[in-house]
């Protein structure tokens, strides 16, 4: 980790202030040294000469529209509007305060001819945390925009409050043959005790450009000379490699970093895939520590790390560490927010709680237990693995640990009930009473505490605090009795609660994580009731795998994935939440805790079986690191009621659409096709899918002492930072040309993590513009709980080498 970064940590007192944004690697920058072959002005500097440009803007929604003394559009409104939008649910759940919009007419224009435009932007947000103005299209043409989920066509950024902002706008991948509407506006995301009474925003110039094209947002192959590479760095025993879609040399050098040294070189060989034909630089040989990059003829990369586990991803712990403290709820943190949300609440049998605390689930700053609760568990997890390394990092985890510590006790009435969401999307003014509280829903949910006692009890042999783990072992043990007695009535027919994180559980999903919560609590007491729970859900979850394989055409079989259930109809899927690694943590934990039982060996097996799957599912996407989804049964979809707890927000579309999926993808055989990228509809982006299959890899992996399982784990954090078509890390901050994320009411945070890449429509590709929209591109704190338990796995194997 370069010393720079040290400094910056030491400065922001070991993460009590928030990192500084490095916009200097960003894609943002790059955009603004971007040379202009050709451009159009589409809105003039002078608003009584928009009629020449055939723009005449209107106002819509909230606020109102005027004109500035230099005739500039101007859109104002109040910070809070005294209702909620006509449509909104009654008790404000998921609620601003409305948009305020200045919207042009077009005449079916076509802008095919240009790929970018720029826009010239001031707001004035009277002390609003983050300055965050959207940008819309709409396209009549042959592929109409916004989309069937008003998802495509809408771009968000983050502007410089009472400043002029310019914005590049990458529009290559917009359908735009036929453009009838451009929008500006803003959302009204209401108060904090910061936060004025006003907002304006002034527009002063739109611009049609011609760049040259140096960047691709759709498909496998990158740019024209360009090497795709992991952009942190390479494991000094892991495959390392880098590749092109096309490279004018015929060998490659690493070179050490800031030298003309030589290190190793190499041959660069064309492979042809299944995605493709690529120029491969294999340089997985060589095992030197140390900072190094690329070259290829003229072609070079920036510099990368190649060392162990310590080395390579240290930087992106203490990053994303950052962003993790950045969305602590109910606490002030410097320079982004006060201490927020007292007035979300919940009540219980007369008893009630403020609902802040933990962290902000997203970007919409709501908040969510299971999420929290996951991200705690992740944060001791990695403080495990680093104490004996680096005694700063492993102390700040603590600390952010114990916070989380406190809302899950916090968020416990006692009595198994607990407080478990609450869907905000704006600031609140704190005081209990208002309109613009919101109220926290309570449940009794025997997944919630199966879950939760298992986290618990695992964390409880983790803190140095005793007294704190003797009470965390305690609630857990409380916990995991209230699940028992709930799950004694209801089986799996207790009904789910949309909104909630744990919508989606399957039964098998499900008794692998209470299977796992016993697990957790026989190594922490002891108790053999514990041991014999562990091993009867465990049961329910090994009914549920396919062992004996599926016949494909190729003559080869498929087995040791998933079902949702033991009638083996619907394959387990995760398409936006995903806690795929709670099935292999579920097996490798009562197999390491019971090896003498009478059923270790099955155990064993379906770890084996789990192993084999993942590896053949690599193989569909080479020679990127990225996990393929997993395999699809072509009647999935009739099964309603799995179906809709899979997909929110959907409408009968979405069954025509999954089939029009599945044959996007690849055919196994006459029932089952294989997806690189989920079938999904409204929620898309999948990064948390691939952080949770790559921990179950690296949790089998670990297990199995098995290095190609560790490799292909290791390859889901290498896909983030930069080993993906478009040469963009996505973590910002971490790495090169990160751009932009939908981060709407706190701003862009170093170490931040979107939802992930998405697919157009109902293709099976990756797809990423620019364009920054909910929810590929929102930023999810759990994706950093991800990361950091990924890493942590990555770590612990190091230090047993």
């Amino acid at each position: 980790m370069n010393e720079s970064l040290w400094r910056d940590i030491r400065q922001s007192g070991y993460l009590h202030r928030p990192l500084p944004l490095y916009g200097d690697r960003s894609l943002e920058q790059e955009q603004a040294r971007e040379t202009i072959l050709h451009a159009a002005a589409l809105f003039p500097t002078a608003i009584e000469e928009a009629s020449v440009a055939g723009l005449i803007w209107e106002h819509r929604g909230a606020g109102t529209l005027s004109a500035t003394s230099e005739g500039l559009p101007l859109l104002g409104s109040p910070t809070v509007m005294p209702a909620w939008p006509i449509g909104a649910p009654a008790d404000g759940d998921y609620t601003n305060f409305g948009n305020a919009w200045i919207a042009a007419s077009l005449e079916r224009a076509n802008w095919e001819s240009f790929n970018r435009m720029t826009l010239e932007l001031r707001p004035d947000f009277q002390g609003v945390p983050n300055a965050y103005v959207m940008i819309q299209f709409r396209n009549e043409g042959a592929i109409p925009i916004p989309d069937l989920y008003e998802r495509e066509g809408v771009h968000g950024v983050n502007l410089r409050n009472q400043e002029w902002n310019t914005i590049h706008l990458n529009i290559q991948e917009l359908p735009r043959d036929a453009i009838t509407e451009i929008a500006i506006g803003y959302m009204i995301n209401g108060k904090e005790r910061a936060t004025g009474d006003t907002m304006e925003l002034r527009l002063r110039s739109i611009t049609l450009e011609q760049v040259p094209v140096s960047s691709v947002s759709k498909g496998w192959l990158p740019s024209a000379g360009t090497i795709i590479y992991s952009q942190s760095g390479y494991s000094l025993h892991g495959t390392k490699t880098a590749f092109a879609s096309e490279l004018a040399a015929a060998a490659f050098h690493l070179k050490r970093d800031g030298e003309e040294e030589i290190a190793y070189s190499g041959d660069i060989r064309m492979i042809e895939t299944a995605l493709g034909s690529f120029a491969l630089l294999d340089f997985t040989p060589f095992k030197q520590e140390g900072r190094y990059y690329l070259q290829a003829g003229d072609v070079r990369t920036e510099s990368f790390t190649i060392g162990a586990a310590s080395s390579v991803w240290h930087a992106s712990l203490w990053k994303a560490l950052n962003f993790v403290f950045c969305e602590r709820c109910g606490y002030p943190v410097p320079g982004i927010h006060g201490a927020c949300h007292a007035d979300i609440t919940a009540s219980h049998e007369g008893s009630m709680i403020s609902f802040n605390g933990g962290w902000h689930d997203a970007g919409d700053v709501s908040q969510q237990l299971i999420q929290s609760a996951e991200v705690t568990a992740a944060l001791f997890e990695m403080a495990e693995q680093v104490k004996a390394q680096d005694e700063d990092l492993y102390l700040r985890l603590l600390e952010e640990g114990e916070w989380g510590i406190d809302f899950l006790l916090k968020t416990r009435f006692g009595d198994g009930y607990r407080a478990t969401s609450a869907g905000m999307t704006r600031w609140t003014d704190g005081r209990i009473g208002g309109m613009d509280d919101a109220v926290a829903r309570v449940h009794n949910q025997a997944y919630e505490n199966f879950y939760c006692a298992g986290i618990q009890a695992d964390i409880s042999r983790k803190l140095p605090n005793a007294a704190l783990s003797t009470r965390l072992l305690e609630a857990a043990k409380e916990d995991f009795d209230f699940a028992l007695e709930e799950y004694g009535k209801h089986g799996f027919g207790q009904k789910p609660t949309f909104w909630e994180h744990t919508y989606q559980t399957s039964e098998s999903l499900y008794m692998a994580t209470a299977s796992w919560a016993a697990t957790m609590l026989y190594n922490t007491t002891k108790e053999e009731r514990y041991a014999k729970h562990a091993a009867s859900f465990i049961a329910y979850v090994q009914r549920s795998q396919e062992l004996d394989g599926i016949l494909l055409d190729d003559g080869t079989a498929m087995r040791g994935f998933l079902y949702r259930n033991p009638d083996k109809r619907v394959v387990q899927h995760f398409n936006h939440q995903a806690r795929e690694h709670l099935y292999m943590q579920a097996l490798v934990a009562i197999h390491q805790s019971q090896p003498e039982h009478t059923e270790a060996d099955s155990w064993l097996a379906s770890i084996q079986a789990y192993g084999e799957y993942v590896k053949k599912l690599a193989a569909y996407t080479a020679p990127y690191p990225m996990l393929a989804s997993g395999l699809y049964h072509i009647d999935e979809h009739l099964d309603s009621r799995s179906f809709n707890l899979q997909h929110l927000l959907i409408d009968e579309q979405a069954l025509a659409d999954y089939s029009l999926q599945l044959q996007a993808g690849v055919r196994l055989n006459a029932s089952f096709y294989l997806r690189r990228f989920p079938v999904w509809f409204s929620f898309r982006g999948n990064n948390a899918i691939l952080l949770s299959a790559g921990k179950a890899a690296s949790a089998a992996g670990a297990y199995l002492n098995d290095q190609e399982l560790l490799d292909i784990a290791e390859g889901q954090l290498r896909w983030i930072v930069g080993c993906n078509p478009f040469g963009q890390s996505l973590m910002h901050g971490e790495g090169y040309r990160y751009a932009q994320q939908y981060s709407v009411l706190s701003g862009e945070m170093t170490g931040e993590l979107p939802v992930g890449v998405q697919t157009f429509g109902n293709e099976d590709e990756p797809y990423w513009p620019q364009f920054n929209n909910a929810t590929y591109k929102e930023v999810w704190t759990g994706n950093a709980g991800k990361w950091l338990s990924l890493a942590a796995d990555l770590y612990a194997v190091d230090a047993r080498r």
